[in-house]
C-alpha cells in the first residue's frame, strides 16, 4: 500500500499510470515502466483472451470467457456475443456457411440476447454474404479482431479491464471535490501542483452594480 494514509494499492496505481501513458501516446515509456515494475496494463485474463482472438482460437476464447469469475450473466452473454459475431464473420469469409448457420442457431441464440439482436446479426451477415464476404483478406480480418478486442475492453469489468482514461477521471474527481469544498471559491485558476483554496480576500465585499 502507498500514499500518506496507505489507501492506495501500488499495483493498481502503477497499472493506471501505464494505461494513462499509453493513452497520451508515450508508448515506449509505458513499455519501459511495465518492464521495470513487472506490472502489466492488461490483466493476465485479458492478455489470454487477446492472444486467443488474434490467433483465432475461438473455442479457447469462449472457454476462457466462460471461466472468468465475477461476471454477471448479462456481461458474460454480451462478451460471448461479441466473440461469436466475429467468429461468424470469419466462417462466412472462408465459405463455411453451414458452420456459421449452426453457430447462429445454437450458440448465439442460446445467449438469450433478444430475438431482435439475433435477427439483426443474421441480416447483417446475409448482407455481407451478398456483398461477397469471402473476398475479405487477412489484413482486414486482423483489423476486425483488433476492434473486437476494444469492444471486449468496454464490456468486461475491472480488474479484468480498466475503465478508459481512469487516471484522468480520478484526478478530475479530486479537483472537482476541492472546488466544491472551497468556501470562498471565485477563481478558475486551478492547478495540480497544490490543493485548490480561495482565501477570504478573493471573495467580493463591495457592491459594483445594482439592478
Amino acid at each position: 500500500m502507498i500514499g500518506p494514509k496507505g489507501l492506495i494499492k501500488k499495483q493498481e496505481f502503477v497499472r493506471i499510470i501505464i494505461q494513462s501513458m499509453h493513452a497520451l501516446g508515450y508508448r515506449k515509456s509505458a513499455v519501459c515502466l511495465e518492464a521495470e515494475s513487472g506490472i502489466s496494463c492488461k490483466s493476465v485474463d485479458f492478455e489470454s483472451l487477446e492472444s486467443h482472438i488474434l490467433n483465432a482460437n475461438w473455442d479457447d476464447c469462449i472457454g476462457a470467457l466462460n471461466k472468468l469469475k465475477g461476471l454477471s450473466d448479462e456481461t458474460r452473454a454480451s462478451a460471448l456475443f461479441i466473440v461469436l459475431k466475429q467468429f461468424l464473420l470469419e466462417c462466412l469469409s472462408r465459405g463455411e456457411d453451414a458452420l456459421a448457420l449452426e453457430v447462429l442457431r445454437k450458440q448465439v441464440a442460446g445467449l438469450r440476447m433478444g430475438k431482435e439482436k439475433v435477427h439483426n446479426l443474421a441480416v447483417g451477415l446475409l448482407f455481407l454474404k451478398e456483398l461477397g464476404s469471402n473476398k475479405i483478406d487477412n489484413g482486414i480480418i486482423q483489423e476486425f479482431r483488433k476492434r473486437m478486442i476494444i469492444d471486449l475492453e468496454n464490456v468486461l469489468p475491472p480488474p479484468i479491464t480498466l475503465p478508459e482514461r481512469r487516471l484522468e477521471h480520478l484526478v478530475e474527481m479530486a479537483v472537482s471535490a476541492q472546488v466544491d469544498n472551497c468556501t470562498y471559491h471565485t477563481s478558475d485558476a486551478i492547478t495540480l501542483y497544490e490543493d485548490h483554496h480561495c482565501g477570504r480576500d478573493h471573495f467580493p465585499r463591495e457592491t459594483v452594480q445594482v439592478d
